[in-house]
């Protein structure tokens, strides 16, 4: 076995290290420097001179761990890379990040977008606790195990031939607010590689750093001041909202919370991960509830924003926690001045960032507490206040875990010298192991004499299946489980996989088990699962929807041809029944009981369409109008639910006809031979309707018309001068909508007697610009519509199906710009 330290010993950053075993080299780790003044990368010339890399191992998706993957995959693209499914998700919103900071800076950038994509097409993920073999000519065995910090986290244990050897990575054992602590069984390694960011100094009590925190913040706020924190965008962040907003929703903080920078991009990977989060947030997301934003804590999409919200006392949350870039930089700067606000650090600060510089000239005096942001030197007036929310392990934790594994030879890496060298002596006083303290570019010869045994996991039965595994046949999943394996066993999503047999995808096998009553996630290590017991299952079946197929056979006996439906459907993972009825109003009110009473017989929720079936129309009129009555022509004016029949022929009974048509319908019928209620088919909405004598020429009446508007969002996008029924000329605009128009009704009635014209608002929509603008709005946000918008006017509704799935808050904020643009409102298909 052979060690070689390329970065990250004896510094925090860039961690590296190449670990040769029976013959195959494997990297762990492969990260940059966030010092500006150092060089950023490992040594990759020590990599190259010692045979290359045939497998990448990533413990955590930080920077430092995998800022330089896109090179070295980029120079060994053979060597597959592995880690968990959440770093993944995280590596590529970093990486991306990067290659935006760089093109900004003039400096060369050390890699480019194809390298980051290539770079991720070698990924392979792994489910925490699942034993792989990266190379099928060797013994050499890897496994992944939860290590705290941050989402996804694993320490690494490989085993071979040579000997077995356990790597930390970043780890903690504590409970954080959004994940679950370091789960690390007591493995038999013989080389153990531990960080030791924090191995000179313990923790701080983490309740009572919170309960500080809330309490400092809150007397800011109380006193009219504002609050930065500069935080790391992964990991940190999204503990301090949930602090935060824990605080808010108790009463004990009354304050916005403005999240800034790429925060938001990263709470929305934690978001799409939930078995990696707490139980209690996985919980949340299975519901469809949103776990970091809501009307105390707001996103700011738009760097604009930012003058607005630095106006008003708040807390402003952003990315970067060492103020080395992102927007805590200007935020910083911009309210560093006055003393009434707060800077709180609450994370590791490189020796040469501007947050170190802070926390440095905390106690100087106010003409020297000066710090430099770009150059540029900062007065700072504000309080500085530093909180103990470390998600690294503290000296305890790690002398702790190397006791519990108990390694022939240890190395300490990822720390500042000084706290490597304490740590060392710390742990010989507490093991006979050999300790080392390596500095980058070391290389050492190691030589395990006796390798230690290792527990040999036997591997589970199959049932050898080659179908698809679907909700109709996971119950003979879970028979065979319960049988053979038990329920004891936490089961990985690659486990149970190659229990069922072949062609199981893993992706597709987690949203299955997350909406089974059969399985359910570890409590603690919720990326594993149980089969349920025999009881849990009988209580569950209680509250057991009825199968699919048996519940769309149902509606057809619950509601048949004469009640007008004409399609179904289903909505499987939110366990609605789509019904679909000629007249949905008549429905709903018609088969009210009926429907309360299916959705009691099967655990499905009725969802009717909100549109009319234009052609059952036809249909209707046919079956209730006499046969000798010729039907010449039908109108229906959606907006006004009205029905216009021209018809040849007489009607002895109109209104019973009317009342036939309305009982079946819900509609009102309007005929044509009956004159007083026939309307322009484009009825118009009269705003000032006498027909005054001394009028203004009309093109200067209509120049006023646009002169007035121009002042307003909403434009006119057409005048026109119309006739109405009695003959009399009248002005018509025409809105985006008839509902955008309505808003001006009073500015309407003002200019009808300024002009002494009556003027009107037409009854039509401007489809073709409604559609533009809900494109425009959805791009904004970076989403991709697979198809043009429908547009259904009667409902005042715009639908649409987008490429990837969309959270509920920005479908609401979309919402909320398009109402107020056009009166509509979008509904996904």
């Amino acid at each position: 076995m052979k060690a070689i330290f390329s970065g990250g010993a004896n510094e925090v950053g860039a961690s590296c290290y190449l670990i040769n075993l029976d013959g195959k080299n494997i990297l762990l780790d492969c990260g940059i420097r966030m010092s500006s003044t150092k060089d950023n990368l490992p040594d990759f010339r020590l990599i190259q001179e010692h045979g290359g890399v045939d497998a990448v191992i990533v413990s955590h998706a930080h920077l430092d761990h995998t800022g330089a993957l896109p090179i070295i995959s980029r120079m060994y693209p053979q060597a597959k890379i592995y880690m968990t499914h959440a770093t993944k998700d995280l590596t590529r919103v970093l990486l991306y990040d990067s290659l935006k900071i760089m093109e900004r800076e003039s400096e060369i950038p050390i890699y480019a977008e194809n390298h980051v994509k290539d770079m991720l097409d070698r990924v392979l993920c792994y489910t925490p606790g699942y034993t792989f073999t990266p190379f099928p000519d060797s013994q050499i065995k890897v496994t992944l195990y939860p290590a705290g910090h941050i989402l996804g986290a694993a320490s690494v244990y490989i085993t071979s031939a040579e000997g077995s050897i356990f790597y930390s990575g970043d780890f903690s054992g504590f409970r954080q607010n959004t994940i679950e602590g370091a789960f690390i069984p007591k493995l038999r390694p013989d080389v153990a590689i531990f960080e030791s960011t924090y191995g000179d100094k313990l923790h701080a009590n983490r309740e009572l750093e919170e309960t500080r925190l809330i309490e400092k913040v809150s007397s800011i706020i109380n006193e009219g001041g504002k609050v930065i924190i500069p935080a790391f965008a992964l990991g940190r962040a999204q503990e301090i909202i949930l602090i935060l907003k824990k605080a808010i929703n108790k009463g004990l903080l009354k304050t916005k919370v403005y999240v800034d920078g790429m925060v938001r991009e990263v709470c929305r990977v934690y978001k799409l991960n939930p078995n990696y989060l707490r139980q209690n947030l996985a919980k949340k997301i299975f519901k469809g509830n949103d776990i970091f934003f809501d009307d105390n804590v707001i996103e700011v999409e738009k760097p604009e924003m930012r003058e607005e919200i630095i106006k008003e006392s708040c807390v402003i949350l952003s990315s970067s926690g060492m103020i080395t870039g992102g927007p805590s930089q200007w935020y910083v700067e911009k309210l560093a001045q006055d003393e009434k606000n707060l800077i709180a650090i609450t994370g590791y600060q490189d020796e040469e960032s501007p947050g170190r510089r802070l926390l440095d000239i905390m106690e100087e005096s106010p003409e020297n507490r000066k710090i430099k942001i770009d150059d540029k030197e900062i007065l700072i007036n504000a309080s500085i206040d530093k909180f103990g929310l470390s998600a690294h392990a503290d000296m305890g934790e790690i002398l702790a875990l190397a006791n519990s594994l108990y390694p022939k030879k240890i190395f300490l890496v990822h720390g500042d010298p000084e706290i490597i060298n304490f740590l060392g002596k710390e742990v010989q006083k507490d093991l006979k192991s050999e300790v080392y303290i390596p500095s980058n570019g070391d290389i050492y010869e190691i030589d395990i004499k006796n390798p230690r045994k290792q527990i040999e996991k036997q591997p589970y039965p199959s049932m050898n299946q080659n179908c698809t595994l679907t909700q109709e046949n996971i119950k003979d999943l879970w028979q065979f489980i319960v049988e053979k394996i038990g329920v004891k066993q936490a089961l990985s999503l690659e486990e149970i996989a190659q229990i069922w047999g072949k062609g199981v995808n893993t992706e597709n096998l987690k949203e299955l088990l997350n909406n089974t009553i059969y399985f359910e996630p570890d409590k603690k290590r919720m990326f594993l699962y149980h089969a349920v017991t025999e009881d849990e299952l009988k209580n569950l079946q209680k509250e057991e929807v009825m199968e699919l197929n048996q519940m769309l056979s149902l509606v057809d006996e619950y509601f048949g041809p004469e009640s007008g439906l004409y399609k179904k459907g289903a909505r499987f993972e939110e366990k609605i029944a789509l019904l679909y009825f000629n007249f949905p109003d008549v429905a709903r009110e018609k088969y009210s009981e009926k429907f309360k009473e299916f959705e009691e017989k099967t655990g499905w929720k009725i969802e009717l369409n909100k549109n009319i079936n234009i052609s059952a129309i036809n249909s209707i009129l046919s079956k209730i109008l006499p046969k000798e009555v010729l039907i010449k022509k039908v109108s229906y004016i959606n907006m006004e639910k009205k029905v216009i029949v021209k018809i040849e022929g007489k009607i002895n009974d109109l209104e019973l006809v009317k009342d036939k048509f309305y009982s079946e319908t819900g509609l009102t019928l309007l005929i044509a031979n009956d004159k007083k209620e026939i309307p322009n088919e484009k009825k118009e909405i009269i705003i000032a309707n006498s027909d005054f004598e001394d009028r203004m020429e009309q093109n200067k009446a209509l120049k006023i018309i646009d002169e007035e508007f121009s002042k307003f969002p909403h434009k006119i996008y057409k005048k026109s001068i119309k006739t109405s029924s009695d003959g009399s000329k009248y002005i018509e605009l025409s809105f985006i909508s008839k509902v955008v128009g309505e808003k001006y009704t009073e500015l309407i009635k003002k200019l009808s007697e300024k002009t002494r014209w009556p003027i009107g608002i037409s009854n039509s929509c401007n489809q073709f610009e409604i559609i533009n603008i809900v494109k425009n709005l959805f791009e904004e946000k970076g989403i991709l519509l697979k198809k043009n918008p429908s547009i259904y006017v009667d409902n005042m509704i715009v639908k649409i199906v987008t490429s990837s799935p969309i959270e509920k808050e920005t479908l609401e904020e979309i919402n909320e710009k398009l109402y107020y643009l056009t009166g509509f409102k979008v509904e996904m298909l």
